[in-house]
């Protein structure tokens, strides 16, 4: 009986052993199981993940340009459009100001166009582009540095052809032929102002005769340039008015004749007829004319029968100018890099290749019948035994509404 009872407590201690060992492999059993499932939250987790990825890691949009321009000014264009296009792209290596101007404009960029242009070596050595890209026009220089764009003329937003407002001191010489046109007297002096982002500008005069501080004092304007150069013209002009001038050209009585030949004479609306008063000289009458180079060059130098004397023939000067822009206007700035060359051929100046093209841009957004043409108020008087012109109280206020390019209050 104690036997049987010993045996009976062993299985039942064995069918207990085998409970727990059964409960405890269900345990098991569960826990795998929960940790088989774990893993599909984590993968339905990750899908959102990788498409929201994708999407923000989506190719951007490029523009794909062919055209016969030098492959790194076609490089210079595509960056440029790339980045237009969708600015994911990399900024292109051009100045943060021409990027602040078109950073988030509104502008049809091609998925892929033909760009047209005309490419030209000055006899500097640099180069020059213009090109078109459907209705857009882009400048491209190359110097001593590669092929790179340096202005932008896009339908329907403001220009870009460099930085800020631009301010030129143009000076005529009364060199003749054979003399130095750089080292005479200044007989035209002008500042010329230009704001490309609204696309104005205005010419102001400065009679000859004006009296200003140069490097050896008091002097007649006209003066300071004689056996010193248009350095110092615009240094004097600079201390005058204290603008930012951004460089000079000049030309003589020789470059000038030049200049209206290569543009195939000088078409220009007079408001009233001029006498020469000189034998041998034609007279000139009111309204529309066309003149070769020397007529425009006499009607230039007239001076004693005019009114105004000095001012009026600085306000002339300031009709040829602008009588030049519309006829280099009917030329179409397609042709703007060979211009450029006859440009050079006919006048000195400081300016880069880069800003001389980005001035002569400019002409071809500009409306020159609506340019103010303008010359500086002031009295004349006796400085010594010499008749000079004191310019008007008011000339500072002049020379800062120039600032920006533009006279906005005359």
């Amino acid at each position: 009986m104690g036997i049987r009872r010993q045996l009976l407590a062993l299985i039942a201690l064995s069918l207990l052993a085998t409970a727990c060992t059964a409960a405890s492999v269900a345990e098991t059993t569960s826990s795998t199981s929960t940790t088989t499932t774990t893993p599909a939250p984590t993968t339905t987790t990750a899908a959102p993940t990788t498409t929201s990825s994708t999407t923000t890691t989506e190719t951007p949009q490029s523009v794909a340009l062919a055209g016969d321009l030098p492959p790194r000014a076609m490089d210079a264009l595509e960056g440029f459009y790339n980045w237009l296009a969708d600015d994911r792209n990399p900024e292109p290596p051009v100045p943060d100001s021409l990027l602040e101007s078109f950073a988030g404009a509104e502008h049809d960029v091609p998925r892929a166009a033909i760009v047209k242009g005309e490419v030209h070596q000055l006899n500097t050595g640099d180069s020059v582009a213009v090109a078109r890209v459907g209705e857009d026009t882009l400048l491209l220089v190359k110097d001593d540095k590669p092929w790179r764009l340096v202005g932008a003329i896009l339908p329907g937003l403001s220009p870009w052809l460099g930085e800020g407002p631009k301010l030129l001191l143009v000076l005529g010489s009364d060199a003749r032929a054979g003399q130095n046109q750089q080292k005479l007297r200044a007989d035209s002096i002008h500042l010329v102002g230009v704001d490309p982002s609204r696309a104005e500008g205005s010419i102001v005069g400065f009679p000859r005769d004006s009296w200003v501080q140069g490097p050896a004092g008091g002097s007649k304007f006209t003066n300071v340039m004689a056996n010193r150069g248009p350095e110092v013209m615009l240094e004097t002009m600079t201390n005058l008015t204290e603008l930012d001038i951004d460089g000079y050209v000049v030309t003589g009585f020789v470059g000038f004749e030049g200049l209206i030949g290569d543009l195939g004479g000088l078409r220009i609306n007079l408001p009233r007829s001029i006498s020469s008063g000189i034998k041998g000289w034609q007279d000139y009458p009111s309204g529309s004319q066309k003149l070769g180079p020397t007529a425009a060059l006499r009607l230039a130098r007239i001076r004693k029968t005019l009114p105004g004397g000095d001012f009026a023939r600085s306000a002339n000067h300031g009709l040829i100018m602008k009588a030049a822009m519309v006829m280099i206007q009917a030329r179409g700035i397609d042709e703007l890099p060979q211009m450029l060359d006859i440009l050079l051929d006919n006048v000195w100046t400081d300016l880069t290749t880069e800003e001389l093209l980005q001035y002569a841009a400019s002409v071809f957004i500009l409306s020159p019948e609506e340019m103010l043409n303008m010359v500086m108020p002031g009295s004349v008087g006796k400085a010594g035994t010499q008749s000079v012109v004191f310019l008007a109280r008011r000339s500072p206020d002049i020379y800062a509404d120039l600032a920006d390019g533009v006279i906005d209050d005359e």
